[in-house]
């Protein structure tokens, strides 16, 4: 795969997570069950500033970095861009000709800082600069990580302890593990891995699987539904995250609804992702239809690992 390729998968990763996020926050509508028309794409993460200053021109970008040494990944795809931020003002006019370096910038504590800085070999002359694939196995046919997690054999954990709803649960966040793919992708579309929200995250991974999602409107409650389409396969994905003094095991009617919405949908297959724990009853559902999956909180480690970079 060429370093163009590569670059324009990643871009069209990071797009997809930030369109339709801006678009369900936006969407306000709880008409009956109907898919909505497929958000646009933009190919690059959000820039916030431009300015050349001396011999540096400086790229600031609403991407929130983290604590200490920023991840190559997301250096790298932060320059990549910046650069050709600084080519397209170049191409529209903008002298640069004096231009010996480009700084990347990011968000951190509310500021903008360094993110990385790019030198040119030769004042004016923007460099290509690859990016680093950011989307797993771009270049391999029929990849499809939510069919190997459908696939996939999770644990039986019968015996759980479920706390009671008045001690509340731990931000599911805080016990997971990002690959340094999955969190720069994040990050470059604007995404806080401390702070991620369930929805969040679901639809960056989707969107680091290559997915085309739509959300779909109504739904009750805190209850999300989309479709994820690759290819000729269609995946209604349901996310149902955990409120403060809701019971934090998943319910019998939230098993049952999703059940409903399956049946409505009739997609290729289904999956409820929840940070609540799972009832034993999962496994006899699953049983029952395999291609409805539950990933529930003992679940969203392998869930997420299923999207990582090998």
């Amino acid at each position: 795969m060429t370093a163009v390729a590569i670059a324009i998968g990643a871009g069209v990763a990071i797009a997809i997570v930030a369109a339709v996020i801006v678009a369900r926050r936006q969407a306000t509508s709880q008409d009956a069950l109907a898919p909505e028309a497929p958000v646009g794409t933009r190919l690059r993460p959000s820039v916030a500033q431009f300015h050349v200053e001396g011999d540096t021109a400086t790229v600031s970008y609403d991407v929130p970095l983290p604590a200490g040494a920023v991840d190559e990944h997301l250096r790298e795809l932060l320059l990549h861009d910046a650069a050709q931020v600084v080519r397209e003002k170049s191409a529209a006019g903008l002298p640069i000709d004096q231009v010996e370096r480009v700084r990347a910038n990011g968000v951190r504590d509310g500021a903008y800082v360094e993110a990385g800085v790019l030198d040119l070999r030769e004042p004016g002359v923007i460099p290509e600069v690859a990016a680093p694939e950011l989307v797993p196995h771009a270049s391999v046919a029929g990849y499809d990580p939510l069919a190997h997690i459908g696939e996939q054999e999770f644990d039986v954990h019968p015996g759980i302890a479920v706390p009671r709803p008045e001690e509340g649960l731990e931000p599911f966040a805080a016990s997971l593990q990002l690959s340094s793919g999955i969190e720069s992708s994040l990050r470059a579309a604007g995404i806080d891995p401390a702070t991620v929200s369930l929805e969040e995250l679901t639809l960056g991974l989707l969107a680091l699987g290559g997915y085309t999602v739509a959300p779909i409107r109504g739904g009750t409650g805190s209850v999300v539904q989309y479709l994820a389409r690759k290819g000729s396969e269609e995946n209604l994905v349901e996310v149902l995250p955990h409120a403060p003094g809701e019971h934090p095991e998943l319910s019998d009617q939230a098993l049952n609804e999703f059940g409903v919405a399956f049946a409505q949908t009739n997609p290729t297959r289904a999956m409820l992702v929840t940070d609540k724990f799972g009832p034993y009853g999962i496994y006899e559902r699953e049983r029952r239809n395999p291609k409805c999956r539950f990933i529930t909180r003992e679940r969203l480690q392998p869930f997420v690992d299923g999207f990582a970079l090998q």
